[in-house]
């Protein structure tokens, strides 16, 4: 492990981590605050560190390291947006990097294996230059993601391609950032271990050795939950909400699941047909087959949201094994390749450095004008809103505030007000489907019929809502409480 830290402290790699991070710093800073997963994440994250607990207290569908992680840093530096937006660049600018070591890894000279970090970076689908992951904000994706990125590494090396404490430990920190990317994680390893090179006596043992670890380490997570008295509420929420979530949001965009499609067919089909060809060497062989296990397992991540997000995060092992296999059959023109490649490098990054510099100093001048409305000791301190917004989004507040009653805001955008106001109304404040428990909406609607002396604000303003807003929950209460008015873009019921 000391070796393996030591590679990742290099000057080279210190470079790279310092060029991504200043190419994220500013795209990251300058983004005007709305709800979407970027605030839903901050909201959990700042009621860990008001003292409310995760699923006990409000609804999380994810395991919890991210958010254990992201109140710790709350702690250290502050809490508020802009230290979890420059989090999200350090995050980010490590997992460009440990991508970037794969290609490295896999004998792909440095030029090219910075290209397709710098196309990772900003190609998207709704324009060519979108900053796709960056722009999502801080995100347990990303961080477990990050741990798988780091097993392909491992296996990728030959000094711990067969250490499987290793490959253990990461699976087990995958699952405890999110369930769903562990348990690919492990399915891939067990994939792999059974086809690789080794003997059998040795994938029984090594496949007993990384199933026994990472039991121990699921084991060691549920006795902390149980200490906590949160054991139920977690297997509520994380287990409990996926045949709703699934069921319910199944959506994608038309040209990300094309793109997803595309590129994952044309990665098996072009593996198999060198692999049948005999045209690489048995470890260039090997090589192909590990990121192409790991690749389709990993497409399963987009299910059941296929939007850019989703696509852009879970494609990089399927380009990864698709750049490995076309610079090996071109290998010969690598010298002249290179020297292309360099001269875009340094026109990329020269200019993608300068756009988050205008986008740093535009951000820094913003949260520094007389008008800016917050200072550091408020949680959306960091964040761009214009006056405007902010004065609708007080007025809403003022309202919840010096209400007698309890209110309730029923939208995806509760977290606008109800941060500032350190309230939490668990369920409530993520109303979104897939979000409740086993018990689904009905649940919800089911607490709705027991709270009184509430208020309930429905949005009903011009801005289009999100597919997975409580669409049955909102019309229980128009039927069955009474109108009382209108405050902002929301109607007032009790």
């Amino acid at each position: 492990m000391k070796e393996f830290v030591k590679k990742l402290t290099k000057k080279d790699d210190i470079i790279i981590f310092f060029v991504i991070f200043c190419i994220s710093i500013g795209i990251a800073l300058n983004l005007s605050i709305v709800a979407m997963d970027e605030t839903w994440n901050f909201q959990s994250t700042y009621k860990m560190y008001n003292g409310y607990e995760i699923y006990k207290d409000f609804n999380v569908i994810i395991t919890p390291l991210f958010f254990w992680c992201a109140e710790f840093l709350f702690h250290v530096f502050g809490a508020n947006l802009a230290v979890f937006r420059i989090s999200h660049c350090i995050l980010m600018s490590i997992y460009y990097l440990v991508l970037y070591k794969v290609l490295k890894k896999l004998d792909i000279p440095k030029p090219i294996s910075l290209l397709v970090i710098l196309g990772f970076i900003t190609i998207g689908f709704s324009e060519v230059i979108s900053f796709p992951l960056i722009r999502t904000g801080f995100n347990y994706n990303q961080m477990a993601m990050l741990f798988v990125i780091l097993g392909i590494y491992l296996l990728t090396s030959k000094r711990f391609h067969k250490n499987y404490i290793l490959q253990a430990m990461l699976t087990v920190l995958a699952f405890w950032t999110k369930q769903t990317i562990g348990i690919y994680f492990g399915i891939a390893n067990i994939i792999y271990l059974i086809i690789s090179d080794n003997t059998k006596e040795e994938i029984i043992k090594k496949g007993i050795q990384y199933i026994s670890l990472t039991v121990i380490g699921m084991l060691i997570f549920l006795l902390i939950l149980y200490s906590n008295n949160s054991l139920y509420d977690f297997f509520n929420y994380t287990f409990g909400s996926i045949v709703e979530f699934a069921d319910k949001n199944i959506a994608f965009e038309v040209n990300s699941l094309a793109f997803l499609l595309g590129i994952t067919l044309l990665n098996i089909i072009t593996s198999i047909l060198v692999i049948k060809k005999k045209c690489f060497s048995r470890e260039q062989e090997e090589n192909i087959k590990r990121l192409l296990i790991f690749s389709i397992i990993f497409t399963l991540v987009a299910y059941p949201i296929f939007n850019q997000f989703h696509v852009i995060l879970v494609i990089s092992l399927s380009v990864i094994n698709l750049v490995y296999v076309i610079y090996n059959l071109f290998k010969d023109f690598k010298e002249s390749i290179c020297e292309i490649v360099k001269v875009i490098n340094w026109g990329c990054v020269i200019g993608l450095i300068i756009f988050s510099g205008y986008h740093l100093l535009q951000w820094q001048k913003s949260i520094n004008s007389a008008d800016y409305p917050y200072s550091w000791e408020e949680p959306f301190f960091g964040g761009i809103i214009t006056q405007e917004e902010y004065q609708k989004n007080e007025m809403v507040i003022q309202y919840i505030q010096n209400n007698e009653k309890n209110v309730i805001v029923l939208s995806d955008k509760a977290v606008l007000y109800m941060v500032p106001l350190k309230r939490n109304n668990g369920d409530f404040d993520l109303p979104l489907r897939g979000n409740f428990g086993s018990q689904g909406e009905e649940g919800l609607i089911e607490k709705i019929k027991h709270i009184e002396n509430t208020q309930f604000l429905i949005y009903n303003g011009e801005e289009k809502v999100v597919y997975q807003e409580v669409e049955k929950t909102k019309e229980y209460i128009k039927n069955t409480m009474e109108y009382v008015g209108k405050i902002d873009d929301f109607d007032i019921y009790e």
